[in-house]
């Protein structure tokens, strides 16, 4: 073949190639089959170092894990014995107020209640005044505003039952 075919070639357009071009070229045939297998072979080289890359994440996934629950475990644990220590100190400062009230009042600790000194204090004076009527200044006959619960015969009962109440 002459160039001048060649340009000839180059200048029809596609598709309408004449028969002499087509078959002046020599054609090579395409082994698709060695093509397949190559692919295969490089996809299943990328697949093994996937697989490496994918081993290698999950260990340091697995020890960054175990680091990490180790820590956390290690956080829960001090939260804990320091709720269980606040708890203890709370307790005790609990009891020494009972104790202190229940000196202070004359009552026992055991009946006390509350959760701050007020409250335990309070709770103390209320059963000494339940306890001793006559020191508390409360009625003898049980009414808190000192007065007798049933109205006196005359104004001289009415002053004795105050004079004893004060005793």
């Amino acid at each position: 073949m002459t160039d001048a075919a060649t340009i000839d070639n180059a200048q029809q357009p596609q598709g309408e190639g004449s028969e002499d071009a087509q078959s002046t070229e020599p054609q090579k045939s395409v082994d698709w089959k060695a093509k397949y297998e190559n692919a295969i072979k490089h996809s299943r080289e990328w697949e093994s170092r996937a697989k490496a890359n994918k081993d290698a994440a999950d260990e340091l996934d697995r020890l960054k894990e175990s680091q990490l629950s180790e820590t956390e475990k290690l956080t829960r644990r001090a939260e804990r014995a320091e709720r269980e220590l606040s708890a203890l100190k709370t307790a005790n400062q609990v009891n020494a107020w009972k104790n202190a009230a229940a000196e202070q009042y004359e009552v026992p600790a055991s009946l006390l209640f509350g959760a701050t000194e007020d409250e335990i204090n309070a709770n103390a004076k209320a059963l000494s005044e339940w306890k001793n009527p006559e020191r508390s200044g409360a009625s003898a006959l049980g009414d808190p505003s000192g007065l007798p619960q049933k109205p006196p015969k005359s104004a001289d009962d009415w002053i004795r039952s105050i004079a004893r109440h004060n005793k």
